[in-house]
Order: C-alpha cells, then structure tokens, then sequence
C-alpha cells in the first residue's frame, strides 16, 4: 500500500478546490487566482441576446435569488423573460408559470406568466459551464433577460468556462440575494471579494427585517464591503409565511415583496432597462 503524505493530500485538496479536478475541465496553470487560471480553459460557446441583461445571484442556498428574478420581471410590467440555470431538482421556476409551453428542443424548457416568459432547464447539469446556450430572443419586443444562475459565485467563478460565467462576471448588472443571518451576510462579503472592483451597477436584496431590527451578532458580522453596499444600494425584502411555505406557485407575489423590488428597479434604473444594460455601458 502506498503511503500519502500530509503534503500530497493537502495538495490535493487545493487542486479540487481550484476545480482542477472536475470532470471534462482542462488542466489549470500554477500561479495567478483561480479565477485567471479559468479564463485559460478551451473556448466555449457565448450568449450574445438582442435584449440587455440583468443576473441575480444567490449568496447561498434558498437566499430568494429566484423570488426576486421573477419579482423584478412582473414589477417592470414589460415583455422580460427569466432564464434559470441551476442544478437538477432546484428549480423555482416550475411552479410559477400559469401556461406551460413545453421544450423547445435545445434543452430548455418555456413557461409563461403574463408578460414574463419562464425558460428552465429540461435536464440538470453537473456545473455551469456544461449549460447549454439560451434560445434566441422571442420576437415579441423583449426589454431584458433576467439570469438566475442557480449557483454560487464560487462555483460560477471556478467553471471552466461557458456563457454562464462569463454573463456573471461581466455582468454591468447584477444584484446579490442573502439573508438577515451570519452565515448570509458572511457570504455576502465573500461574493463582494471575489467579484472584484470591476465598475459595474450593484444592489443587493436582503430577505429578512431591516438593518436597524438585526439581532446583535448579525450587525456585528457585517464587512467593509457589505456595509459600504447596505449604505448605498440596498433593499431588505420582508418575510413572507405563505411564500416560506409554498415556494414560487401561481398565487400573486405579496404585495410588500413586489414593493420592495420595485425600490431595487429603482436603484439600478430598470425603468429603462434597453438603454442602461447593454454590454459594456457603465
């Protein structure tokens, strides 16, 4: 039996949290930050749609990323289409669209609410970058695309490539969904850290109690990064049961929910979504 060292071992563990081991990614160059080392991988396909595009990204697991996708979609009262990506079985989406429209054919699956058109994925993906590339823009005059990932920046950030990534990190939209807790707001200031001081349009939405209402230990854990962002451009969403409960059905969204993403809308300009969003405007 061959006998590993410790060195070996915790070698090992880095390379896997680096994502060097994960299958069908390339081999990833010593040196530089993981993020560098993922812009390395082979090229992979791009989502370029006619329409701007606005992600909304969970800082963990069931923070309301998908609520507040679809929020900010119903708010707007234009043509705007949701487009989900996350893991097999933790779609948001399934229960909110009140007209189904089956699979296109490309591996999506397309739902309907009113103006909003719901596209999820038909099967799961073991990472982002295996995602296939959305369909096309619908013809019907669509104002914005809403992504909602579905992963955690960490494992966005260290794929090995594809749209998803790049549509994240390069977004010159985004808004950050965490919750009123320790381990949300710790998150939160993980997130801010990695994505780094590219000048890009930021808001965060914090489901839970206002700031002032915070429990000792949560307003103590709050970073520089966070506490500068809550400053600036930040929403609390309110806690509702009936939503806790049930999840994204066909029920309206709560009112006090809808009013306080409608407050982000306003932050970040959404009124006029087609003339603030396009790739590359600050």
């Amino acid at each position: 039996m061959t006998v590993v060292s410790v060195g070996e071992l915790q070698r090992a563990w880095h390379a896997v949290q680096d994502g060097r081991f994960r299958p069908g990614a390339r081999e990833l160059p010593a040196g530089g930050t993981a993020r560098q080392r993922a812009c390395t991988s082979e090229a992979h396909p791009s989502w370029e749609p006619r329409s701007p595009v606005l992600s909304v990204l969970g800082c963990h697991g069931s923070a309301g990323a998908t609520t507040v996708a679809v929020a900010v979609a119903t708010v707007l009262g234009q043509p705007v289409r949701v487009v989900e990506t996350g893991p097999d079985g933790s779609s948001g989406l399934a229960g909110f669209a009140t007209a189904e429209l089956g699979a296109t054919g490309t591996g999506w699956v397309r739902g309907r609410r009113d103006q909003v058109i719901l596209d999820r994925l038909q099967d799961g993906y073991a990472s982002p970058d295996q995602v296939p590339v959305p369909d096309p823009d619908p013809a019907e005059g669509l104002s914005l695309n809403v992504l909602d990932p579905g992963w955690g920046l960490g494992a966005v950030a260290l794929s090995a490539g594809g749209w998803v990534r790049s549509t994240v990190m390069d977004a010159r939209a985004l808004i950050l969904v965490t919750t009123a807790t320790v381990p949300g707001l710790r998150r939160l200031e993980r997130d801010l850290h990695d994505l780094g001081p590219v000048q890009r349009r930021l808001a965060v939405a914090v489901h839970g109690p206002g700031r002032r209402r915070w429990p000792r230990e949560v307003a103590y854990c709050v970073g520089p990064r966070t506490d500068a962002l809550l400053e600036e451009a930040s929403v609390h969403v309110p806690h509702d049961p009936g939503l806790a409960v049930r999840g994204l059905d066909t029920c309206p969204l709560p009112y006090g929910v809808l009013g306080a993403i409608r407050s982000i809308t306003q932050l970040l300009g959404l009124d006029n979504a087609a003339t603030h969003y396009q790739k590359g405007n600050t």
